[in-house]
């Protein structure tokens, strides 16, 4: 059976110029001389391929191909675009528009012959797709009208997702982005309660779910529900330990007599990007809706993790910026901002901390049997041990060489030491091995507080320096505290 062309020209001369090569070369060939007939000839002829001249008056080639490309019954159909045009940028919009291939009027008709031939076998509509099409009536809205329809909708969805692009003004401004988004998403998704997380790679910071109730003054019980189904789905994708809610927008007055319970339909969306989660967004209703239906979803995500991509890419550059490199540890200059945080505070409104510094027994001579290599994998390793000891509120940098401080909010000497000599501990039973090569490694440690006697934050890591000096003398493997 031969091969059926859709051929659409405006000019009469160039439409029987090509419509003969054609038919002399075995096609079966139906013409149209503008786009709104050609769109009706897609039904009633049910072409096996389409070629198309660009410049035509009302809808054009690309146009037209867009319609073709837009709907399910047509868009199987392979199109090819004729033009004397050779921009870059008309080869550009002619693939954007959907079209198969890009040709030149002037090209030889055999060559064009070879073209249609080999794009034919490569996209075959089949017998059944053509029948399928052969039921459909075009003739229902004229071609305007279904590409006013197009490009309204194309129009939506640009606003639409020019609109998502907006938030990335605020970054850095997380509280005002998160505000901006829920106005954003409220005014096209129907909700009761929505919740944004932004996730941190930073392991220690707090795991936060905004949640905006629309200005309703909701029970926290239900809120601590939400917020706890939320972050349950979260954790599939990673560990979250350290977990609560802020409530964007609700306003005070009478308590709404609702429970978790009524919230019917919901969904809950982990945004990954790397195999990393980078945040989540979650809608519960007491309505039956369907989340997944809505009209825009998937540009809608897609935004969504656009947007939730750049900040964790800033948030990550900002933590890289204050961490160690080699030990994933804060380093010496976050630490002192950190110390002269805790201090002040501790000043405002009396309270203890602790602070310790750990230095590794014999680390030269590691370096020096071992090689530097080696020295490195001892200080990641006892680093990680670090972690583990210490509670997700500490804060843990490393201060210089081989030593590594602990700064430990709201804890006196007395607690202190537990974790303290837990670390020590894990550092002297732990089998470090690299290459092939076994070790055996302990930590001295100077531990000191906020004592009274300290009248500046430098005076107080003077005394935990003085107290690993210490525990150095003694024999090492120990750790001493600082004496009033």
């Amino acid at each position: 059976m031969a091969t059926k062309i859709l051929l659409v020209e405006d000019s009469e001369t160039q439409l029987r110029f090509l419509k003969e090569g054609l038919v002399q070369n075995g096609f079966e060939v139906e013409t149209a001389t503008n786009g709104s007939e050609a769109y009706k000839k897609v039904y009633t002829g049910t072409p096996d391929i389409i070629v198309s001249d660009i410049m035509m008056p009302a809808i054009d080639g690309y146009q037209l191909c867009r319609m073709i490309k837009n709907m399910d019954e047509t868009k199987k159909i392979p199109v090819i675009l004729l033009t004397v045009l050779e921009n870059k940028i008309d080869s550009f919009w002619g693939k954007k528009a959907g079209a198969q291939l890009f040709l030149s009027k002037s090209i030889d008709i055999k060559e064009l012959v070879s073209q249609i031939n080999a794009t034919v076998r490569r996209y075959p509509v089949s017998d059944e797709y053509k029948k399928t099409l052969a039921e459909k009536d075009g003739t229902d809205n004229s071609a305007q009208t279904r590409l006013n329809t197009i490009l309204n909708d194309l129009l939506l969805k640009s606003m639409f997702s020019n609109e998502f692009r907006n938030l990335s003004d605020f970054l850095n401004y997380e509280r005002i982005m998160v505000e901006k988004l829920f106005s954003l998403l409220s005014s096209f998704v129907e909700y009761h309660a929505a919740g944004v997380y932004f996730a941190s790679p930073d392991d220690f910071a707090e795991n936060i779910v905004y949640i905006d109730t629309l200005g309703r003054n909701m029970p926290k019980n239900l809120l601590s529900d939400i917020s706890y189904d939320f972050f349950r789905k979260m954790e599939e994708h990673k560990n979250i330990k350290n977990s609560k809610f802020e409530v964007v927008r609700m306003i005070l007055g009478k308590e709404l007599d609702y429970e978790f319970s009524d919230l019917t339909s919901k969904i809950i969306i982990p945004l990954i990007f790397d195999k990393k989660l980078i945040g989540g967004i979650c809608f519960y209703t007491r309505q039956d809706v369907d989340y997944s239906s809505f009209r825009y979803f998937d540009i809608m995500i897609s935004e969504l993790l656009a947007i939730f991509k750049m900040k964790y890419q800033y948030t990550e550059k900002e933590f890289m910026s204050v961490l160690d490199g080699l030990t994933g540890l804060y380093n010496r200059r976050q630490f002192e901002i950190g110390l002269e945080q805790e201090f002040n505070r501790s000043k405002r409104h009396p309270s203890d901390f602790s602070l310790a510094i750990l230095d590794i027994d014999f680390f030269k001579k590691v370096n020096d049997n071992y090689g530097h290599q080696y020295g490195d994998y001892v200080l990641k390793v006892v680093s990680d041990l670090m972690k583990q000891a210490f509670r997700k509120t500490d804060l843990l940098y490393r201060y210089g060489g081989e030593e590594l401080v602990m700064i430990m909010p709201e804890t006196n000497i007395e607690g202190a030491l537990i974790p303290v000599q837990r670390l020590r501990r894990m550092v002297e039973e732990y089998d470090f091995e690299y290459n092939g090569v076994k070790a055996r490694v302990t930590a001295s440690i100077g531990l000191t507080m906020n004592f009274q006697e300290f009248k500046s934050s430098a005076e107080i890591v003077k005394s935990a320096d003085e107290a690993l000096y210490r525990a150095k003398e003694e024999g090492r493997n120990r750790v001493i505290i600082h004496e009033q």
